[in-house]
Protein backbone atom coordinates (compact mmCIF):
# COMPACT_ATOMS: atom_id res chain seq x y z
CA UNK A 1 0.00 0.00 0.00
CA UNK A 2 1.04 3.77 -1.02
CA UNK A 3 1.41 6.10 2.22
CA UNK A 4 0.44 9.41 1.25
CA UNK A 5 2.46 10.76 4.15
CA UNK A 6 5.60 10.09 3.24
CA UNK A 7 8.32 11.99 3.87
CA UNK A 8 9.05 12.93 0.29
CA UNK A 9 5.89 14.66 0.03
CA UNK A 10 5.70 18.15 -0.73
CA UNK A 11 3.93 21.13 0.78
CA UNK A 12 4.64 23.19 4.07
CA UNK A 13 4.52 22.26 7.53
CA UNK A 14 2.15 24.04 9.63
CA UNK A 15 4.96 25.91 11.65
CA UNK A 16 6.22 27.29 8.52
CA UNK A 17 2.71 28.66 7.04
CA UNK A 18 2.33 30.08 11.08
CA UNK A 19 5.60 31.64 10.48
CA UNK A 20 5.22 33.24 7.20
CA UNK A 21 1.49 34.76 8.33
CA UNK A 22 2.98 36.26 11.04
CA UNK A 23 5.54 38.16 9.01
CA UNK A 24 2.94 39.18 6.52
CA UNK A 25 1.01 40.46 9.49
CA UNK A 26 4.12 42.29 10.46
CA UNK A 27 4.74 43.52 6.99
CA UNK A 28 0.74 44.81 6.76
CA UNK A 29 1.16 46.71 10.05
CA UNK A 30 3.68 48.30 9.25
CA UNK A 31 2.67 49.19 6.15
CA UNK A 32 -0.59 50.55 6.91
CA UNK A 33 0.64 52.09 9.64
CA UNK A 34 3.34 54.06 7.25
CA UNK A 35 0.02 54.81 5.38
CA UNK A 36 -1.86 56.19 8.03
CA UNK A 37 0.68 58.79 9.19
CA UNK A 38 1.41 60.05 5.63
CA UNK A 39 -3.09 60.66 5.55
CA UNK A 40 -2.42 62.58 9.51
CA UNK A 41 0.33 64.74 8.09
CA UNK A 42 -2.11 65.50 5.00
CA UNK A 43 -4.61 66.23 6.70
CA UNK A 44 -2.60 68.34 9.49
CA UNK A 45 -0.85 70.18 6.13
CA UNK A 46 -4.33 71.22 4.54
CA UNK A 47 -6.40 72.43 8.02
CA UNK A 48 -2.59 74.73 7.77
CA UNK A 49 -2.90 75.67 4.31
CA UNK A 50 -7.09 76.73 4.72
CA UNK A 51 -6.10 78.66 7.50
CA UNK A 52 -3.36 80.27 5.47
CA UNK A 53 -5.88 80.97 2.44
CA UNK A 54 -8.14 82.27 4.84
CA UNK A 55 -5.59 84.24 6.75
CA UNK A 56 -4.67 85.78 3.30
CA UNK A 57 -8.06 87.22 1.73
CA UNK A 58 -8.46 89.07 5.02
CA UNK A 59 -5.75 91.21 5.12
CA UNK A 60 -5.84 91.35 1.46
CA UNK A 61 -9.30 92.95 2.17
CA UNK A 62 -7.99 94.92 4.90
CA UNK A 63 -4.97 95.71 3.14
CA UNK A 64 -7.58 97.00 -0.25
CA UNK A 65 -9.81 99.11 2.36
CA UNK A 66 -7.55 100.92 4.47
CA UNK A 67 -5.33 101.84 0.86
CA UNK A 68 -8.47 103.33 -0.51
CA UNK A 69 -9.55 104.94 3.11
CA UNK A 70 -8.42 108.04 4.66
CA UNK A 71 -8.52 110.25 8.04
CA UNK A 72 -6.72 107.28 10.04
CA UNK A 73 -6.84 107.24 13.52
CA UNK A 74 -6.27 103.82 15.94
CA UNK A 75 -7.03 104.03 19.35
CA UNK A 76 -9.56 102.20 22.06
CA UNK A 77 -13.08 104.94 20.66
CA UNK A 78 -13.05 106.78 17.94
CA UNK A 79 -12.92 110.33 17.88
CA UNK A 80 -13.92 110.66 13.88
CA UNK A 81 -10.76 112.40 13.25
CA UNK A 82 -7.16 111.57 12.46
CA UNK A 83 -4.09 110.99 14.61
CA UNK A 84 -0.87 109.07 14.39
CA UNK A 85 -0.08 106.36 16.84
CA UNK A 86 3.77 105.42 16.50
CA UNK A 87 3.26 103.26 19.88
CA UNK A 88 0.31 101.44 18.34
CA UNK A 89 -2.98 100.46 19.08
CA UNK A 90 -5.15 97.64 19.02
CA UNK A 91 -8.15 99.30 16.72
CA UNK A 92 -8.19 101.03 13.68
CA UNK A 93 -10.67 103.88 12.59
CA UNK A 94 -10.18 105.26 9.23
CA UNK A 95 -13.10 106.54 6.67
CA UNK A 96 -13.56 104.10 3.68
CA UNK A 97 -13.97 104.64 -0.15
CA UNK A 98 -17.87 104.75 0.75
CA UNK A 99 -17.52 107.53 2.70
CA UNK A 100 -18.28 105.27 6.34
CA UNK A 101 -16.50 104.94 9.00
CA UNK A 102 -14.62 101.58 9.27
CA UNK A 103 -12.45 99.92 11.85
CA UNK A 104 -10.67 96.91 12.68
CA UNK A 105 -10.33 95.20 15.90
CA UNK A 106 -9.58 92.62 17.52
CA UNK A 107 -12.10 90.22 19.68
CA UNK A 108 -11.71 87.01 21.06
CA UNK A 109 -8.89 85.82 19.11
CA UNK A 110 -10.19 87.22 15.88
CA UNK A 111 -9.88 90.34 13.60
CA UNK A 112 -13.25 92.09 13.53
CA UNK A 113 -14.61 94.33 10.89
CA UNK A 114 -17.05 97.20 11.12
CA UNK A 115 -18.17 99.35 8.56
CA UNK A 116 -20.75 102.22 9.32
CA UNK A 117 -23.93 100.95 11.53
CA UNK A 118 -23.65 97.74 9.96
CA UNK A 119 -22.98 94.69 12.80
CA UNK A 120 -19.40 93.40 13.27
CA UNK A 121 -18.11 90.68 10.89
CA UNK A 122 -15.40 88.22 11.78
CA UNK A 123 -12.91 88.73 8.96
CA UNK A 124 -10.88 85.28 10.20
CA UNK A 125 -11.85 81.74 10.22
CA UNK A 126 -11.95 80.07 13.28
CA UNK A 127 -8.95 78.13 12.42
CA UNK A 128 -6.85 81.37 12.55
CA UNK A 129 -6.11 82.27 16.29
CA UNK A 130 -4.75 86.12 16.22
CA UNK A 131 -3.08 86.67 20.01
CA UNK A 132 -1.69 90.44 18.65
CA UNK A 133 -3.15 92.74 16.33
CA UNK A 134 -1.07 96.53 16.52
CA UNK A 135 -1.75 99.31 14.15
CA UNK A 136 0.86 101.69 14.14
CA UNK A 137 -0.86 105.48 11.84
CA UNK A 138 1.95 108.06 10.75
CA UNK A 139 1.38 110.96 8.40
CA UNK A 140 -2.48 111.00 8.84
CA UNK A 141 -2.26 114.68 9.92
CA UNK A 142 -3.33 116.68 6.47
CA UNK A 143 -1.24 118.37 4.14
CA UNK A 144 -2.31 121.68 4.76
CA UNK A 145 -1.56 121.55 8.73
CA UNK A 146 2.16 121.22 7.54
CA UNK A 147 2.18 117.60 7.18
CA UNK A 148 4.70 116.26 3.74
CA UNK A 149 3.99 112.83 4.73
CA UNK A 150 1.87 110.16 2.85
CA UNK A 151 -0.48 108.52 5.20
CA UNK A 152 0.84 105.32 6.45
CA UNK A 153 -0.63 102.12 8.15
CA UNK A 154 1.60 99.57 10.12
CA UNK A 155 -0.04 95.67 10.55
CA UNK A 156 1.47 93.69 13.00
CA UNK A 157 -0.42 90.54 13.54
CA UNK A 158 0.71 87.74 16.03
CA UNK A 159 -1.29 84.15 15.83
CA UNK A 160 -1.41 80.18 14.71
CA UNK A 161 -2.71 79.06 11.84
CA UNK A 162 -4.60 75.61 12.16
CA UNK A 163 -6.19 73.57 14.94
CA UNK A 164 -4.49 71.40 17.55
CA UNK A 165 -1.63 69.66 16.71
CA UNK A 166 -1.99 70.71 13.04
CA UNK A 167 -0.88 74.64 14.06
CA UNK A 168 2.10 76.56 13.09
CA UNK A 169 2.68 80.11 14.31
CA UNK A 170 2.92 83.15 12.68
CA UNK A 171 4.14 86.52 12.72
CA UNK A 172 3.12 89.19 10.20
CA UNK A 173 4.37 92.68 9.56
CA UNK A 174 2.66 94.82 6.20
CA UNK A 175 2.76 98.47 5.60
CA UNK A 176 0.13 99.95 3.92
CA UNK A 177 0.44 103.13 2.25
CA UNK A 178 -3.06 105.49 1.34
CA UNK A 179 -3.32 105.16 -2.43
CA UNK A 180 -5.13 108.78 -2.84
CA UNK A 181 -2.24 112.04 -2.56
CA UNK A 182 -3.05 113.55 0.99
CA UNK A 183 -4.81 116.77 0.21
Amino acid sequence: MHNIFSKNSRGFTLIEMTVSLGLFTIIIFVATSAFLSVVNTDRKSRAVRVATDNLNIALEDMSRRIKTGSTYYCGSVDTLGVGDCSSGGDTLFFTGQDTLRTNYTLVNNAIWRTIGSDPSVQVTSPEVNITGLRFIVSGSALFSSGNTEQPKVVVAIDGSLGVGTASSTLKIETLITQRAYDN
